[in-house]
């Protein structure tokens, strides 16, 4: 993490593609806007296939409020969506290619102040327990993960020293709860300080118990990408959302594994479906979910962290399909 945010600073040297479409239609909530940048895309002649998935929908979403932005973890909720920021922020939002009004619900996970606590406030995962509506976060530079009830007014720690062996700032970026009941969390860092490609992956046999020691596994990126958050589909299979950076911007990739391929020892190297390059959509991607859709498919939802950096970097909403 820490290395992305150094290498932000090169943007500002850089001339940047970004793709501006007009200001929001229909702002129905006063901290954040919402945006629809798929006319400007096509009017742009942006490639809105990308490998194996086709770009069904895409939203800027804006706000100034402090909390706003920053987005590191996705997840859905009852109808919608929970997204969970560097700085203890948590956005609640409707799924924008619905009906209904954009009505958001802008929060925080803990009572305290980012500016004067460093730890355990910067989100870097989440998780909702499809049961109980809780919500299971990971976070940098901390031996714990916390869960929180739906409505965040109780906060459980799940002590995990294992967490301690990841440097501050590359720690459980990607995380999910597998239908099995299983719990996986991926290390943004390397597992080999020789090979770029490889990071440390934990998973415990359901919901981690204070100071429990998980098996190990790990995780084989492609070249060039970080691993930045995991999800499982509906139909089973695992995906992973990489992201790299270099003087042209952001890029992403994502792949997809088996659950099956999970075990003690292994190393996965999930086969890349997709990557995402074109400049109007490019970005710091890190958050990311899957919904069953009402024809029956699946599609992937992508939100980007903008760091706080809104001179340079825009917090994206993507929906991609499968193609047919």
């Amino acid at each position: 993490m820490r290395a992305f945010k150094l290498a932000l600073l090169f943007l500002a040297l850089v001339p940047a593609v970004y793709l501006r479409a007009p200001k929001p239609l229909t702002v129905l909530d006063a901290r954040v806007g919402l945006t629809d940048l798929m006319p400007a895309l096509r009017g742009a002649g942006s490639h809105l296939e990308t490998g194996g998935l086709t770009l069904a929908g895409a939203w800027e979403l804006t706000g100034m409020h402090r909390d706003f932005g920053s987005y590191s973890g996705l997840a859905q909720t009852n109808g919608g969506f929970v997204a969970v920021g560097d700085r203890g922020g948590v956005l609640w939002f409707p799924r924008p290619d619905q009906p209904g009004r954009w009505r958001t619900q802008l929060t925080r996970l803990v009572d305290l102040d980012w500016r004067k606590h460093r730890f355990d406030t910067d989100a870097e995962s989440v998780a909702v327990e499809p049961k109980t509506g809780e919500l299971l976060v990971g976070f940098e530079d901390s031996s714990a993960l916390e869960r929180f009830s739906p409505d965040l007014a109780k906060r459980t720690r799940i002590a995990l020293p294992v967490l301690r062996e990841w440097p501050d700032n590359e720690g459980p970026e990607a995380m999910t709860r597998l239908a099995d009941g299983r719990t996986v969390i991926v290390g943004e860092v390397y597992a080999r300080w020789l090979d770029r490609t490889l990071h440390p992956a934990l998973v415990f046999p359901s919901l981690p118990r204070p100071y429990e020691q998980p098996a190990r596994f790990t995780l084989r990126m492609p070249p060039g990408y970080r691993p930045a958050e995991l999800t499982q589909m509906p139909d089973g299979r695992l995906l992973v959302l990489g992201r790299g950076f270099s003087l042209v911007g952001f890029r992403s990739v994502i792949a997809v594994f088996a659950p099956s391929d999970i075990h003690a020892g292994a190393t996965i190297a999930p086969r890349v479906l997709s990557q995402i390059n074109d400049p109007g959509i490019r970005e710091n991607y890190e958050g990311m979910t899957v919904t069953r859709e009402a024809d029956g498919g699946q599609a992937i939802w992508l939100i980007s962290d903008n760091n706080q950096m809104v001179w340079a970097q825009r917090t994206l909403l993507l929906k991609l399909r499968f193609k047919p």
